[in-house]
């Protein structure tokens, strides 16, 4: 624990070390090392350097787990709509008046209700 806490703040660099000619080291050791920087502004984490080779992984991980996670959504629809396809259907004026209005309310509501 106490070696990952000293290497995380070997890795905050404030960013003006860029303008302090410290920039050259610190892409060099990302690129050659695979090191990752957490760039501070007035103190505060606002961005972090990774090598490409990294960046392209995680962009690659993200588009894997985008898809499966789609699949998943899709799968998890299919089988909310496959449960209800033999349950009783209702026409849409049915369930308005079930719920106590008629269509001319619902339309004057909807006339009623600005969009910005």
């Amino acid at each position: 624990m106490i070696s990952t806490l000293v290497d995380l703040t070997r890795r905050l660099v404030p960013i003006s070390d860029f303008s302090q000619g410290k920039a050259g080291r610190i892409f060099a050791d990302v690129s050659e090392n695979n090191n990752e920087y957490i760039i501070l502004k007035n103190n505060q984490p606002t961005a972090v350097l990774i090598s490409i080779k990294e960046y392209r992984e995680f962009v690659e991980k993200v588009a894997v787990m985008d898809k499966l996670l789609e699949d998943f959504e899709n799968m998890r629809l299919l089988r909310t709509a496959e449960s209800r396809k033999d349950s009783p259907v209702a026409d849409f004026e049915d369930f308005i008046a079930g719920e106590g209005f008629t269509m001319d309310q619902l339309k004057k509501l909807a006339e009623s209700v600005e969009f910005e």
